[in-house]
């Protein structure tokens, strides 16, 4: 799975992401078979699939994260074999974390042992393909690239218009993430995060007419926002210049990262949820509880909603010392002020997917 530290909503704007693999993910068990269908068993969900490989066609199921994989698979590697596979893990589903990608990225690898040859690059365009095409859920790119490109104890400083990237190294010092969850899923899908794109898609048109054509949001200078941002309604001058300013963030806290300094970290950590509070509108309820209460607790540097909102977690940069305190305190604080059951996860930057030799 993957968390992403700050850059939320902007990697469909062409803008930049720093998210971290966490060491909770999806295992799979995968062998060859001699005759179709490939089978599929899901222990997470206790459920049963099953994929014919000359016709794949999507179901009203968990597995069509796996067929989409499989079906544009064969667009890069040809023919693709019959296999049984047997799925696990211990990533919450539906909370931010990107249980779909890892789902979709351990396929693909599962693929590989099986002599189909892709690049790691290969490996991500074939699985958002499969979530944008097949699954029908339009997310940008880092959530795959992140869970396939990502090293131990490093962050990645993704460019999504160039897909350039840095690995920078994640000097916490005598910090620690914690990734906790307000018990509330959220199924994209169903939420708004369709009409997000759209709005910024929209603003960038309004303010390509007033300072040149824009291929994205992140060619926009603040510069350029703050001549032109009058021309848009309210709703979409706050959309766009979330992402302006957020770009802004990213590249700041990747320089704090690498420098150790969790104080500035921490402080662009809480910008950044302010602004996707109040200027792109995707916080909850509860994610603002858990961020509130959270920054009320000794040792907390930072905290923010990550992911795409609507539900889901929220990531905290708390110093160690204090770090057994905050689990103690805070989950009955949150369920005093909202009624839900947080739970929450230590994590360190982990590596990427990978075949484990047993």
């Amino acid at each position: 799975g993957r968390v992403n530290l700050i850059g939320e909503h902007t990697d469909y704007n062409g803008g930049f992401v720093l998210p971290i693999a966490v060491e909770q993910g999806t295992y799979m068990l995968i062998r060859q078979s001699e005759i179709p269908p490939i089978r599929l068993y899901s222990a997470t969900l206790d459920r049963e699939a099953t994929i014919y490989p000359e016709k794949i066609e999507k179901q009203d199921d968990w597995a069509n994260y796996v067929r989409g994989v499989c079906l544009y698979a064969k667009e890069i590697a040809g023919e693709l074999p019959s296999f049984d596979a047997f799925f696990f893990g211990d990533l919450p589903l539906e909370s931010g974390l990107s249980s779909s990608a890892s789902l979709e990225v351990v396929t693909a690898a599962g693929l590989e042992s099986l002599s189909l040859k892709f690049s790691k690059l290969d490996i991500v365009k074939i699985t958002r393909r499969a979530e944008n095409n097949f699954v029908g859920v339009p997310c940008g790119i880092m959530d795959q690239y992140a869970v396939t490109f990502a090293k131990a104890q490093h962050a990645i400083l993704l460019d999504c218009s160039t897909l350039e990237s840095h690995q920078v190294p994640c000097r916490l010092g005598d910090c620690v993430l914690v990734v906790g969850h307000t018990g509330v899923r959220r199924a994209l899908t169903d939420s708004e995060y369709a009409k997000r794109i759209s709005e910024c898609n929209e603003a960038l048109s309004l303010l390509s007419k007033r300072i040149g054509q824009r291929k994205s949001l992140r060619e926009v200078t603040p510069l350029e926002f703050n001549t032109a941002k009058w021309s848009l309604p309210e709703k979409l001058r706050n959309r766009a210049e979330h992402v302006i300013y957020e770009n802004l963030r990213v590249e700041q806290a990747a320089k704090s990262l690498e420098l150790g300094d969790m104080e500035t970290l921490g402080y662009l950590m809480n910008r950044s949820h302010e602004s996707l509070r109040d200027l792109f509108e995707v916080s909850s309820q509860e994610l603002n509880a858990l961020q509130e209460i959270s920054l009320q607790q000794n040792g907390v540097r930072g905290c923010r909603m990550t992911g795409a909102g609507f539900g889901g977690c929220v990531i905290t940069l708390i110093k160690k010392d204090w770090l057994e305190r905050y689990l103690r305190r805070v989950p009955e604080l949150y369920w005093q002020a909202t009624h839900c059951d947080a739970s929450f996860i230590a994590t360190t930057p982990a590596e990427g997917a990978r075949k484990i030799e047993l």
